[in-house]
């Protein structure tokens, strides 16, 4: 298995970096479907490391076309996002009709429910279907953080094939092992990280700290390319619980492969990677999320909530008032109804599993998880 990495500010470059592989032609034969899956997670722009760039996408599209392949790109943002807003906003909402290349809103799109036969947090999900008929998949993630998962790279951008709300069962069964379920079904055959501008910080996936890391990083194994990811951030795989136990199950290794073009410790820089307690792990963890929808009170979730007060720590909750602008997206984003609104936000205590899917939505990072 081998990674490819290349030192740029050149979204142009990925070419460079997939023929260090032995070129696209490697992935794609002529006549062949080819889905390629970029993060446009939420509605800011790749300057500001939170989604991949277009220019790169489109790019890997010709380098597909070129091979005679049919690429189609494919994404769903974070529920309940818009996607035709968040295409817009992060610069795709033009996509087609400039580059020339389809785009799919997997989230209007044609789905199916499929079953996961090695599910240990899920056994099935509902998934695009575009994404389950297509040859090959390519995999194109933002190098950036996440404040429950320390990285969202490969393995984590396959929940964007997962129609809508139907996310949410992945966080509220177990998200580290609920990641690895969903890469056992999805697999990625070429796997492409932007770290061009990637993102640093608790704040990440969407409103974490711009980082320039002048990278691309490529490869044809997930999880290698993922493990190759975090050193490149400075970090230790081994401590990126999704990633482990990806290696674990037989979907890639954390150590052993061939890295060419730019060395690992000639890019690899310290960034600010959140730091995940043994506490906070169990509480974004499957066991302790569904003793929480299992025991807690249903009429809490009917009752209003309490009133939170500015820079009140709800469990490992932090919600600024100041910040807060009453845009109400995080309500329909928590799946189990525990925000509400009055003249401040509110939130049910009992009913809270600490998923922290508001946090990842909140459009002007007023909704943080304590450090």
């Amino acid at each position: 298995m081998t990674v490819s990495i290349v030192r740029t500010k050149e979204a142009s470059h990925v070419r460079r970096a997939v023929e260090l592989l032995g070129g696209m032609e490697r992935f794609v034969a002529r006549g062949d479907g080819v889905v390629v899956k970029p993060n446009i997670c939420a509605g800011k722009d790749s300057s500001t490391g939170t989604v991949t760039d277009p220019e790169m996408v489109a790019e890997v599209c010709r380098m597909v076309a070129e091979c005679g392949g049919e690429p189609v790109v494919a994404e769903s943002p974070i529920y309940p996002f818009s996607a035709a807003r968040v295409f817009k906003r992060t610069g795709y909402g033009d996509f087609e009709s400039r580059y020339g290349f389809p785009m799919v809103d997997i989230d209007k799109a044609e789905s199916r429910e499929v079953q996961i036969p090695e599910g240990q947090a899920i056994d099935h999900s509902v998934i695009s279907d575009t994404v389950l008929k297509a040859d090959r998949l390519i995999n194109m993630p933002v190098l950036k953080t996440h404040f429950q998962t320390v990285v969202t790279l490969g393995l984590k951008n396959m929940k964007g094939v997962v129609v809508g709300k139907q996310k949410h069962l992945i966080h509220i069964s177990g998200l580290d092992q609920g990641i690895v379920d969903l890469n056992t079904i999805v697999r990625s055959d070429l796997t492409i990280i932007d770290g061009i501008i990637g993102m640093e910080g608790m704040g990440g996936p969407t409103n974490g700290r711009t980082a320039e890391m002048d990278v691309i990083v490529a490869g044809d194994n997930v999880v290698e390319t993922d493990a190759a990811g975090v050193m490149i951030m400075g970090g230790d795989p081994r401590r990126v619980k999704h990633i482990k136990l990806a290696a674990s199950r037989g979907l890639g290794s954390l150590e052993g492969f061939q890295v060419l073009g730019e060395s690992l410790e000639s890019v690899s820089t310290r960034r600010d990677l959140p730091r995940l307690t043994g506490v906070a792990r169990l509480l974004v963890s499957g066991i302790a999320m569904r003793s929480y929808n299992l025991f807690r009170n249903p009429l809490m979730r009917l009752t209003g909530g309490q009133r939170v007060k500015k820079r009140v720590l709800l469990g490992e909750l932090l919600i600024d008032e100041e910040n807060c602008d009453g845009c109400r997206v995080c309500i329909p984003a928590c799946p189990v109804d525990a925000l509400l609104f009055e003249d401040v936000l509110a939130c049910d205590r009992k009913a809270c599993i600490r998923c922290f899917c508001c946090a990842e939505v909140c459009p002007v990072g007023a909704l943080s998880k304590k450090a």
